[in-house]
């Protein structure tokens, strides 16, 4: 797919259209994926999270059930738990504030140019996001009409740990980076017996994000890109949605159609 493509079959979602789900974009080398798990299993033990259940959490609409935490780490104080500059679309004056005792992951965090917000996602056995969906355009400070792109990389998953995208129900192995389309209907669980890791987080689609994203030269990270014919991931099984919970969109369908790569914000 060209970036055009992309870029259309993306912002779909935002006219409730149907939309590319996910991409599968880079599989992390095997020696450098070992030392970020491990990292994030230490910060998972050593740190202080924020609780998605409190009602009070930036992203307590989507329902949470069980026990679910998040570490923020791309922000502007250093805290692991100060969720209020996640989701205000701009990447200025933000940083990964211990990348001395976790040097991989803050190699990891400073490849990914103009993010808004980098997390650590923990779903406890047993729990689970409620379907809910989230607008991917937006309207820029310059007035131009942008994208803010997820991206998924499970850390510590199980089989039964599954997400489901418009109605389609999908398996993340670990070590492979996802791009996820929140603008689809989307939910989260955890059935297995063990506690699922996920890295997360959104980028503003600028030049240098969609070069590092979608172009061919090699990631600066140890990872390989996937080939075109590799990078759709088939679904596992079909299950509809019973209702959901969304943020309003942004802009309008005439915003949706202009949408295209911006400048830093």
């Amino acid at each position: 797919m060209t970036l055009s493509e992309i870029i259309t079959a993306v912002s779909a979602a935002d006219l409730e259209k149907p939309a590319v789900r996910c991409i599968r974009l880079f599989d992390l080398s095997p020696d450098f994926f070992a030392l970020l798990r491990q990292e994030c299993v230490d910060l998972l033990r050593t740190e202080r999270p924020s609780e998605v259940a409190n009602r009070s959490h930036v992203t307590h609409w989507t329902k949470p059930r069980g026990t679910v935490l998040q570490f923020s780490l791309l922000n502007r104080t250093g805290h692991f738990n100060d969720t209020s500059s996640d989701h205000d679309m701009s990447c200025l004056n933000k940083r990964f504030h211990a990348a001395d005792r976790y040097p991989n992951l803050g190699a990891l965090i400073s490849a990914f140019p103009h993010s808004i917000n980098f997390r650590m996602n923990v779903l406890s056995p047993g729990a689970a996001l409620s379907p809910h969906r989230e607008p991917v355009c937006f309207r820029a400070r310059n007035g131009e009409i942008g994208l803010r792109l997820r991206l998924h990389l499970p850390i510590v998953t199980n089989a039964a740990a599954e997400v489901v995208l418009d109605d389609q129900v999908f398996v993340f192995e670990e070590g492979q980076i996802a791009l996820f389309n929140q603008g689809c209907v989307h939910s989260a669980m955890n059935g297995g017996g063990t506690d699922r890791l996920h890295l997360v987080w959104d980028m503003l689609l600028t030049q240098k994000a969609a070069q590092l994203l979608f172009g061919n030269e090699p990631p600066p990270f140890p990872a390989a890109r996937y080939s075109a014919v590799e990078q759709m991931l088939p679904p596992k099984t079909l299950k509809p949605a019973r209702g959901f919970v969304g943020l309003a969109p942004l802009v309008g369908p005439s915003g949706v159609a202009r949408a295209g790569v911006i400048e830093p914000q």
